[in-house]
């Protein structure tokens, strides 16, 4: 008999390939959202979806066990792959008696980086110097500055990727900064974003590379997937432009250290039946925590895994839930990038040309046109296009992005 499958979000097109991941294993699909795209007909039976406020743990457990009892249906796992969902599919799958992650454990993640960094600060893990602010306050702000000192970072204490977070160097305006974490912050714009209480990090800057421990936790086990290498955009903002798997520019000594590092981290947070995306600052002094979120590695990070290394971490997730034993075996070897384009000029997209012609680039395994022509474009605002690429080799892997970028044509007027 199959197995009832419920997933918290879809945590939209990007990640299609984990509802897939779950009808290769034969799972009946259930899906809890807040939405229903177009996307999604045909992958889950509109009668299987659920449509109630998955940002709020209450009324999801009773929209959810109020649909169980009138459809006489059990679920026998449930989880989630997107990261504003994940404290919430802990209280659910807490409340049913489900495999999943510890809800307390779910809110020390990077749903309350405050919480995060006392966790680990207890536990004698290296974070960096930090203080609060509410409710965007100037007077607030610049106290705290005075007290960090510059260059320093603001950051929401719950987010949504890169929003509200910018580098405070001398001499700042903090009007325009004010400005800008208030509009990247606002719920009417990000769904995310809605029960945001405005409370800010302002955390000393480190310098150094950025880079992830990824894996999988299951009954305390910890399995490391591998080590992403991330090229940062420019400063004050904090975009990931691209990435490396696996890292191109460590020592030994630096992956190792890495990987102890997060393995504490995940100790200490009591990260249990979950998957794991631990974000780190390589220092002069060695890796520092930035975040750690109880969830796989977002975007297409999971196929970036799959390609380099042959590990299924979307389906490795799945059978934790599910109550399989797994194992992580690497079954190969290959260099990956995966870049999105972003432009450093500011304008109208008139021209772009010979996206197209990516699919046909042998070593090409996915890629996205995301600008179209008339588009007002901002400099480190939206990318242009997107491409994931991969080969035997770091050098022949670089040579193959450059003569990919060579080859699209663009103009911004």
């Amino acid at each position: 008999m199959k197995k009832n499958f419920l997933l918290i979000e879809h945590g939209g097109l990007r990640k299609k390939f984990t509802l897939e991941k779950l009808q290769e294993k034969g799972l009946n699909i259930f899906l809890a959202t807040t939405d229903l795209p177009l996307w999604l007909k045909g992958l889950i039976p509109k009668i299987n979806v659920i449509k109630t406020d998955t940002y709020h743990s209450t009324k999801l457990l009773s929209d959810v066990i109020t649909f169980s009892e009138a459809r006489n249906i059990k679920f026998d796992a449930l989880g989630t792959f997107y990261e504003h969902t994940v404290t919430q599919a802990a209280d659910l799958a807490s409340a049913l008696k489900l495999i999943g992650l510890n809800p307390g454990a779910a809110r020390r993640s990077s749903s309350n980086k405050l919480l995060m960094r006392r966790t680990c600060r207890d536990n004698s893990i290296p974070t960096p110097k930090l203080t609060v602010i509410s409710n965007y306050d100037k007077k607030q702000l610049l106290q705290a500055v005075k007290k960090i000192g510059t260059p320093c970072v603001i950051k929401p204490i719950f987010g949504a990727e890169s929003y509200g977070t910018i580098k405070i160097e001398d001499g700042f305006n903090i009007d325009d900064i004010l400005d800008e974490i208030k509009l990247t912050t606002a719920q009417d714009q990000k769904e995310t974003f809605k029960n945001f209480t405005g409370n800010f990090l302002v955390e000393e800057y480190l310098p150094g590379k950025v880079v992830s421990v990824d894996g999988i936790v299951q009954n305390l086990k910890i399995f490391i997937a591998g080590m992403v290498e991330f090229i940062m955009g420019p400063e004050p903002r904090f975009a990931q432009e691209a990435n490396f798997i696996p890292p191109t520019g460590l020592s030994g000594k630096e992956i190792n250290d890495c990987i102890l590092m997060a393995k504490r981290i995940i100790k200490a947070l009591e990260f249990d039946n979950c998957g794991f995306h631990c974000e780190l600052r390589l220092t002069p002094n060695g890796p520092v925590l930035l975040e750690i979120a109880a969830r796989l590695p977002g975007g297409p990070l999971q196929p970036g895994y799959l390609n380099a290394y042959g590990i299924d971490l979307t389906s490795l997730l799945i059978d934790v839930w599910l109550g399989k034993k797994i194992k992580v075996d690497r079954s190969k070897k290959l260099y990956i990038m995966q870049k999105a384009f972003f432009p450093r000029k500011s304008g109208k997209l008139t021209q772009l040309r010979g996206i197209n012609s990516l699919k046909k680039d042998p070593g090409v395994w996915e890629f996205a046109k995301i600008a179209k022509i008339g588009d007002e474009i901002k400099e480190h605002g939206t990318p242009l296009y997107y491409y994931a690429i991969k080969d035997l080799s770091k050098r022949s892997l670089l040579e193959k992005s450059k003569k990919i970028e060579e080859n699209i044509q663009f103009l911004i007027e």
